[in-house]
């Protein structure tokens, strides 16, 4: 076996037998030399990762929901799950499937009592939760923001839900609606549901609870809104067939 030049069997050295020329090495070789100093170095630093890269760098820190936050999530979760069992509860005939809200029930932005036609991310999720909880407890629910058509654009997703009048029914087949109100108050914000018919505007159930005004519910209630009611622009409104 030899290795580097060197017999190992008896430790003497022999000389290799020079190897025939490679006409390509040579050529590359010619290459390499006519190269200058600087531009081997910018090549060769082009090639190279960047130390920043190749050092390990500590990973930040994750960044998740603090204790408290997810306390005041359940909390506020419970509290709408609670107004909707006592909704549900105050029904004169609560059977889903034969009692008042058969025909099917619509639910609406919980809107600021101050002003009946300013709402906020509170007031909207109100509604959005009690959609939920309704359903679930076997009760036929209407998406009032159900579009005619689904909308599906590349690298973006597939939609459903609009608020532009253009894309959706002018008219849905709801018996009741449910809506409320909510007032602030201090360190709390009071909170009225009620579920209303929609052939002689009676009420037939209502619930009222009281929200902690929490950091949480401070955020949902800064983005308030209102409705337009200028004139010159055109409001839309959809029908109720009753």
């Amino acid at each position: 076996m030899r290795t580097g030049g060197l017999n190992l069997n008896n430790g003497e050295r022999k000389d290799m037998q020079p190897s025939p020329p490679n006409p390509l090495r040579s050529q590359g070789d010619r290459c390499c030399r006519r190269l200058p100093p600087l531009a081997v170095a910018l090549l060769l630093a082009c090639l190279l990762p960047p130390l920043s890269a190749t050092a390990q760098q500590p990973l930040p820190p994750t960044t998740g929901p603090t204790p408290q936050a997810i306390a005041e999530a359940d909390g506020f979760a419970g509290s709408i799950s609670l107004m909707a069992q006592e909704l549900a509860s105050h029904l004169a005939e609560p059977d889903p499937e034969a009692g008042e809200l058969a025909q099917g029930l619509a639910v609406c932005s919980f809107v600021d009592l101050k002003k009946l036609y300013r709402t906020s991310s509170f007031g909207r999720y109100l509604a959005e939760q009690l959609m939920s909880e309704f359903q679930q407890r076997g009760f036929k629910v209407m998406e009032l923001r159900k579009t005619t058509s689904l909308m599906i654009q590349e690298k973006r997703g597939e939609y459903t839900l609009s608020r532009d009048p253009a894309e959706l029914n002018l008219s849905v087949k709801a018996s009741a609606t449910l809506t409320g109100t909510y007032t602030e108050a201090g360190d709390h914000v009071l909170v009225n549901a009620k579920i209303i018919d929609n052939r002689n505007s009676a009420m037939l159930a209502s619930a009222t609870l009281v929200f902690p005004r929490n950091r949480m519910v401070a955020q949902l209630l800064a983005d308030r809104a209102s409705a337009t009611t200028d004139e010159r622009e055109v409001v839309y409104m959809k029908r109720l067939e009753l």
